[in-house]
């Protein structure tokens, strides 16, 4: 299956070239925030209701283990993020296997109700031969927009349904943003 990746550093991609799955360095774990825009668990129930710095250590080691990259099947939404971080960026192009990807699935919220499907991958599973392009990215340009458009038009725009199909998700696999998980 066809997914993107958006917001790589050139170093991020050359460790990712290089078959590595360390991208990014631990976090020290008074600076870990779990965002609530989507409803991937971050850590087991059990482990919930633990004090907020027993809570931070967990989360940094975790992540820092799993290096999570956050996937869509769609590039318009990785250019989306992209553009909202307004730095030099790369965009993974990857193939992986759809029932290896099921198991990472979830929702995330781009804006009052905009749900669309994520897919939050260890970054062990991206290997240089999953990669199948680099687009090299600098902040919001028409021609290169075209560019990407005709390379993936089949996937390049979030088409409407994308929703509804978020919506039934959510429903069928009981998911809870974040934002509601920590009330």
């Amino acid at each position: 299956m066809l997914l993107f990746s958006g917001g790589y550093t050139k170093r991020q991609v050359d460790i990712l070239l290089n078959g590595d799955n360390i991208l990014f360095n631990k976090v020290p774990s008074e600076f870990v925030v779990v965002k609530g825009n989507n409803t991937f668990d971050y850590i087991p129930k059990e482990l919930q209701k633990l004090p907020l710095e027993q809570f931070r250590q967990y989360i940094s080691e975790d992540c820092y283990k799993k290096q999570y990259i956050f996937m869509t099947k769609y590039l318009k939404t990785a250019l989306e993020f992209c553009h909202n971080i307004e730095k030099e960026n790369y965009i993974l192009v990857c193939n992986l296997d759809e029932e290896l990807i099921e198991s990472y699935i979830g929702v995330g919220d781009y804006k009052a109700g905009d749900y669309r499907i994520e897919y939050r991958v260890p970054s062990e599973f991206i290997k240089p031969e999953n990669i199948l392009d680099i687009l090299f990215y600098e902040p919001y340009d028409s021609e290169m927009e075209t560019k990407f458009y005709e390379q993936y038009k089949d996937s390049f725009f979030v088409p409407y349904y994308e929703r509804d199909k978020a919506n039934e998700l959510i429903k069928s696999k009981h998911l809870v943003f974040n934002r509601d998980k920590w009330k």
